[in-house]
């Protein structure tokens, strides 16, 4: 009998066409869930019927009206038996050996409060890609993750949300996902952790997250100011609520961001805005990527709009 045993919390919106091939990887787990919730946050399409087609007798299914993905996470959790919540969105999947590398990694460091996997970029049906994680050690049997906001600033996040399991405790004592922010809520959750608990991770991939296409929502829309994760780091600097060994990581994260916000006004032409950015402090954090967006990228991408006029 398994004495650690996991809930699978899986939000639900409008995912018809993949919900299936999501549930379908938690139940091939060589280490299975004990218990399978899926939050239906008002969808309009049949996404709950094929849910209910599956007819999975550990899965329970609740409805709830349109509130976010982040309501609907945190209504999972509240539903929870068991100490351990895997996080899955509906369109993304697990390897049969997630669960496996989880509870090896709970039973080697049992004071975490995140566990997660190293996960691959999937575009399309069948395009695979490796996250350029920008990661320090190696050890597949995995690590305690030190170091998350240097990795985090100096690449792709070293997880995302269908790679990581949390302690149920630690979840409510940090206050679950946050509501209301309108960007960036999976990196405010995990902020949280790397500033008030511990992360294991090991570098093995176990999870696929789907990208759909190469463009996201951030390149077609890029929004007007910084996401509230790094507003709210800038002010806890400011206020000393951030540890002074972890002040030249988190600045750098935050200049990552930056950087990566004005890029993406570059691309979209939104040139007083991408120089304004860059204009920030804490976006010199990121010498290289500052330096070629502010003296290469932002004026050849402006000339280039004259001659294209």
């Amino acid at each position: 009998m398994n004495s650690i045993k996991f809930s699978v919390v899986i939000p639900l919106y409008n995912k018809s066409e993949c919900i299936e091939r999501t549930i379908k990887s938690v139940l091939e787990q060589s280490y299975p869930a004990d218990e399978i919730i899926i939050v239906d946050d008002g969808s309009t399409d049949d996404s709950v019927t094929k849910v209910e087609a599956l007819n999975v007798p550990n899965l329970k299914l609740i409805s709830q009206e349109n509130q976010g993905v982040s309501a609907a996470r945190n209504t999972g959790a509240q539903h929870c038996s068991n100490e351990y919540m895997a996080f899955l969105d509906a369109d993304d999947t697990w390897t049969p050996f997630f669960l496996s590398r989880i509870e090896a990694l709970i039973s080697r460091f049992p004071n975490m409060g995140l566990y997660a996997t190293r996960y691959q970029k999937v575009y399309g049906d069948n395009e695979f890609q490796d996250a350029k994680i920008a990661l320090t050690k190696w050890d597949a049997c995995g690590y305690e993750m030190d170091n998350y906001f240097a990795v985090a600033a100096s690449g792709d996040l070293p997880f995302t949300m269908s790679s990581i399991v949390v302690s149920k405790p630690v979840f409510f004592e940090l206050g679950g996902f946050p509501r209301g922010e309108w960007m960036g809520e999976d990196q405010s959750f995990y902020i949280n952790f790397a500033m008030y608990s511990r992360i294991a991770y090991t570098p093995v991939i176990e999870s696929f997250y789907y990208q759909g296409t190469q463009n996201s929502a951030c390149d077609k829309a890029p929004p007007q100011q910084l996401c509230p994760f790094a507003e709210r780091l800038l002010i806890d600097i400011k206020e000393g609520r951030v540890a002074e060994n972890l002040k030249p990581m988190v600045l750098k994260y935050v200049g990552a961001h930056i950087c990566d916000l004005a890029k993406r006004h570059i691309q979209h032409r939104s040139f007083e805005f991408a120089a304004q950015l860059l204009t920030h402090p804490a976006s010199r954090k990121k010498p290289v990527h500052w330096s070629y967006y502010k003296f290469v990228a932002l004026p050849l991408a402006y000339l280039s709009s004259f001659k294209g006029a």
